[in-house]
């Protein structure tokens, strides 16, 4: 079902305004998806730094959504990677000339 279906279904069930229901589903996201990124996942973090952040939300209906220390150092390592690869990118120069060049 999509949003904006099960928004309409909420609006009429609670005899709510579809605005006061879209405004509350979408700061509800809004809300977990800006305290995801305050998080200083960039860091390097020991496990320790790591188990003190707020790093899981539990969402009635869905389950919990949550960031383990072993996922968080695979992703770190794989954005880590990302970024050396696309250093390399810019780095190598991929000039190739023949005699037949005449500029």
């Amino acid at each position: 079902m999509k949003n904006q279906n099960v928004i309409k279904e909420v609006s009429i069930e609670l005899n709510i305004p579809i605005e006061v229901v879209n405004f509350a589903y979408t700061s509800y996201w809004r809300f977990i998806k800006n305290k995801i990124k305050e998080l200083p996942l960039k860091e390097n973090l020991d496990e320790k730094a790591f188990s003190k952040l707020k790093t899981n939300f539990n969402i009635p209906s869905l389950g919990k959504l949550n960031c383990t220390y072993k996922r968080f150092l695979g992703k770190n390592k794989q954005r880590i990677n990302i970024i050396k690869n696309a250093k390399n990118k810019k780095n190598k120069t991929d000039v190739h000339c023949t005699s037949d060049d005449n500029g």
